[in-house]
């Protein structure tokens, strides 16, 4: 519109009074805080590694010094190495407030180390205090064989989301000359709890639940290890106490202690600086260097901390899912899964031996075969990753056959028929294996979890018409009056362990014996110790329990007992029978032996004499005769009668038979 000057000035529809274009505006939505920051990481020179061991014509022939860097710099950077920035040198600021002829200013004397500025300041300040300078020169270019990483970078803020995002232009420069280039963006909320009421309301009880079941976990745990060491002492922790579920209980406890502390620390690196940015503005210090270079230090370090703290926030829900499976535990159907996975795990231990030794190899061979030209198979890690990568069947041909049709081939053939086709089949019998025999121990009646959460909400309704009473309950009255009814027989012995007549330890060890006990009851004697029961209520117990034990320990038929009976029966003939041919044999061939010593000392006895067979070799396992088969091995001229005579009286001997007909 037109102005009482003259001037032609745009104007903001949505925004009366706000000329166009705005100072620091970035795609229409963004408001760049500060200004442009050029940064790198420079590396320090050394002399060559390789050319101290090649002495003479090499140096004189190279004549400069190393600037070695990263391993990681040769092969295509992660977003970790683009957003690190560890070490700052050569910092250098563009700020709005300077003229495009000022920047291209200082873009010339960064590039030639401040040359040609002998009658003028030298725009580019990093390059002067690059000491010592090449000969004839007034500085040093800000970009030289020293440089590593350079990162162009800036802050915006956007206030539709409410955030803080550091832009990032990360420019590698490799040793073999290669330059890799990333673009990283990097943002992260100004109210950490949301900008709207109901958000912050929803995230704050979240909060305060979570801490309370922390809190209770922390108090249930503790309750028992003062328990255990008070029983046991110290030496209990490890003997009584130590199992995988209370191990995952404080590792749940313990493990929100980096979460919460992280939590606390990008909340507090957020606060300083908006408050930092509040200064800023009402000092008029927005285009400071340094001011605005403090400022980005904290940028940094805040990101750094968001990003930890998604790395905590990814880990710490896999704990959480353990204390899940806990729980799973105490319902059969569901506890297939864990029950599985511990019936299988020795065999898996043993399985992934071999699996891994396999794998280690294709990835050694992998290396050496795709090394030089698969930056995935440039080192060990890259090579092991896209080992896991190809059994699961992403894998590109057309990559590995760079190398020839035949080597890759064959490389690609043994790896899928050995470990994709064999092992994984193997892996999977393994497990489906243990599945079967978990899924039958658990039986086709277990309690499904449709039917267990119909029974709590009938026990439920129970309680609150005061027709039943709570398990818990149920539980506690009955260890109290069994531990009370041990501690008036057996107190003297309780007192005798314990070394001190302390009541409360004895009767908490009157009730870990209770807990332990394998005494049968019946329906009187719960009634005795459960007075506040429902008679209704006891007999169902009774016969839940039963039941319960009755799956746990099914009786056979008559059918399988007759059966097993005579399994075990002949079994144990067959070994029965096993020894004492085993016997016999041996008693023969010793009698053998002792009738060649005879005849070798007096031939005279040998004449007219039969020879004696030979001995056939003992049977082995199953193969054990019975009595008719040695009756037939004594028709066939196998066994010589002396020997048949004291195979017979083994067997009377042995099975208690007084007669025997062959």
């Amino acid at each position: 519109r037109e102005d009482g000057s003259g001037d032609h000035i745009m104007r903001y529809p949505q925004s009366p009074g706000v000329g166009v274009p705005v100072e620091g505006d970035f795609l229409r939505y963004n408001r760049l805080v500060g200004g442009i920051q050029f940064v790198q990481t420079v590396a320090e020179s050394k002399e060559c590694a390789v050319l101290q061991s090649l002495q003479g014509r090499f140096g004189r022939w190279w004549s400069k010094r190393c600037t070695p860097t990263p391993s990681h710099y040769n092969l295509p950077p992660e977003d970790w190495a683009a957003e690190s920035v560890e070490f700052l040198h050569r910092v250098e600021w563009f700020l709005p407030v300077n003229t495009s002829g000022e920047w291209e200013q200082k873009l010339v004397d960064m590039e030639t180390g401040c040359q040609g500025t002998e009658n003028r300041t030298c725009k580019c300040k990093s390059c002067l205090d690059a000491a010592p300078f090449p000969p004839g020169m007034l500085g040093s270019p800000w970009l030289d064989e020293s440089s590593q990483k350079i990162s162009v970078r800036f802050l915006i803020f956007n206030p539709e989301f409410g955030q803080y995002a550091l832009v990032s232009s990360v420019f590698f420069f490799a040793r073999s000359g290669h330059i890799w280039k990333m673009i990283v963006v990097q943002s992260f909320q100004m109210n950490p709890y949301g900008s709207d009421t109901l958000t912050q309301v929803v995230l704050v009880c979240a909060f305060a639940v979570w801490c309370l079941i922390l809190l209770r976990n922390f108090v249930s745990e503790t309750k028992e290890v003062v328990s255990v060491i008070r029983r046991y002492g110290f030496d209990g922790i490890y003997s009584q106490y130590l199992e995988f579920w209370n191990v995952v209980d404080w590792i749940s406890v313990l493990g929100s202690i980096p979460v919460l502390t992280v939590w606390f620390t990008f909340d507090a690196s957020v606060y300083d600086i908006n408050n930092t940015i509040h200064r800023m503005i009402d000092q008029g210090l927005m285009y400071d260097e340094a001011a605005l270079t403090d400022l980005y230090s904290m940028v940094d370090k805040t990101n750094f901390q968001a990003k930890l703290q998604r790395y905590l926030f990814c880990a710490y829900p896999l704990i959480v899912m353990l204390r899940l499976f806990k729980s799973f535990h105490a319902q059969p159907r569901l506890a297939l899964v864990t029950r599985t996975l511990v019936e299988c795990a020795v065999d898996i231990g043993h399985f992934g031996l071999i699996f891994c030794v396999i794998a280690i190899t294709y990835t050694v061979g992998g290396i050496c075969l795709f090394g030089q030209d698969l930056f995935y198979y440039a080192n060990f890690p890259r090579a092991l990753h896209s080992t896991f990568r190809m059994i699961l069947g992403d894998s590109s041909w057309d990559d590995l056959s760079l190398v020839g049709e035949v080597p890759a081939g064959a490389y690609y053939w043994t790896f899928n028929i050995l470990v994709v086709t064999v092992m994984l089949n193997m892996l999977l019998a393994i497990i489906m294996d243990a599945y079967s025999t978990v899924k039958e121990s658990i039986g086709d009646n277990a309690e499904t979890l449709v039917s267990q959460a119909q029974e709590i909400y009938r026990r439920f309704l129970a309680i609150r018409a005061n027709t039943m009473v709570a398990m818990d309950d149920i539980q506690e009255a009955f260890l109290q009056a069994s531990a009370d009814e041990m501690l008036r027989e057996r107190g003297d012995f309780y007192r005798k362990q314990d070394g001190a007549d302390d009541l409360p330890l004895l009767r908490e060890d009157a009730r870990v014996a209770a807990m332990g006990a394998t005494n049968l009851l019946s329906f009187d004697d719960l009634t005795l110790k459960l007075p506040s029961v429902p008679p209704s209520q006891i007999e169902e117990l009774m016969n839940g329990a039963k039941a319960a034990y009755e799956r746990a320990h099914p009786i056979p038929s008559p059918e399988d007992q007759a059966l097993e009976t005579v399994m075990n029966g002949v079994e144990g003939l067959r070994h029965v029978m096993q020894s004492i041919y085993l016997h016999c044999h041996i008693e023969g061939y010793a009698h053998k032996q002792h009738q060649s010593f005879i005849h070798s000392e007096h031939p005279e006895r040998a004449e007219g004499e039969q020879q004696e067979e030979e001995l056939p070799p003992p049977p082995q396992g199953d193969l054990a005769p019975s009595l008719p088969e040695l009756a037939i091995m004594f028709r066939d001229g196998l066994l010589t009668r002396q020997e048949f005579d004291g195979c017979k009286q083994i067997v009377l001997s042995h099975l208690g038979i007084v007669t025997v007909n062959v």
